[in-house]
């Protein structure tokens, strides 16, 4: 056998390996971070095309049944929901540099889940993601004639942001919503973003605006 096969039979060194990896390494060291970036750009994009989607969803369900989801008694009567929620999975904090009650998107008074009205027709106290009792004759929207109820609005029952985390409304500020005093709020569909911690302000005093990494979509009420 020639000297020039045999060494065409040896295969790689060690030393060589080592090279091959060290390279690859430090391309995969450089490359990483963009990666990453743009995979993180991509979640930001996704929450606030889902933000947007169920703001529409919410308008739609008011131009059909003359109403915002704030009821959760028979009838549909009431305005005791001050927060809808896409899923019971919450943020269970505010940021340090959150605005005034931040943490509220989370715990402020009773919360029913947006698939209840925009998924299944269940705007009264009863909540299941099976849609146990909706469509109730006298106690949910009518399903027929003015006023009635053309849903689903929403392709799901539940909904969770891209970190995991559920989408919030601050229903408490719908105009016939819980909150009655005089300064001018905003009705936000919120995720807490990529930190998983709420920043945007809750309170009667504070008009709402988007803060820190919170994504969110005004819904348009006219």
């Amino acid at each position: 056998m020639r000297d020039w096969e045999k060494m065409n039979r040896k295969g790689f060194t060690l030393i060589e390996i080592v090279i091959a990896v060290a390279i690859v390494a430090i391309f995969a060291a450089a490359i990483s971070p963009m990666v990453f970036r743009h995979l993180e750009d991509a979640k930001v994009s996704k929450a606030q095309n889902e933000s947007e989607i169920i703001a529409n969803a919410l308008l739609g369900y008011y131009k059909d049944v003359g109403a915002w989801p704030v009821t959760n008694a028979d009838g549909p009567t009431g305005n005791s929901v001050e927060r809808v929620i896409s899923s019971a999975t919450l943020p269970s904090a505010a940021a340090a540099t959150a605005a005034t009650g931040a943490a509220k998107w989370s715990t402020e008074g009773t919360a029913k889940q947006l698939g209840d009205y925009m998924y299944y027709n269940n705007p009264d106290d009863d909540t299941s993601s099976a849609g146990t009792d909706s469509d109730e004759s006298g106690e949910d929207w009518a399903t027929s004639g003015r006023g009635a109820w053309r849903g689903p609005y929403l392709a799901t029952y539940e909904i969770l942001d891209p970190w995991g985390n559920a989408y919030v409304v601050n229903a408490r500020f719908f105009p016939s919503g819980a909150y009655s005093g005089s300064v001018r709020h905003k009705v936000y569909v919120l995720s807490a973003g990529p930190d998983g911690k709420w920043s945007t302000a809750w309170d009667d005093a504070i008009t709402e605006g988007l803060k820190d990494d919170d994504i969110g979509t005004v819904v348009t009420i006219r």
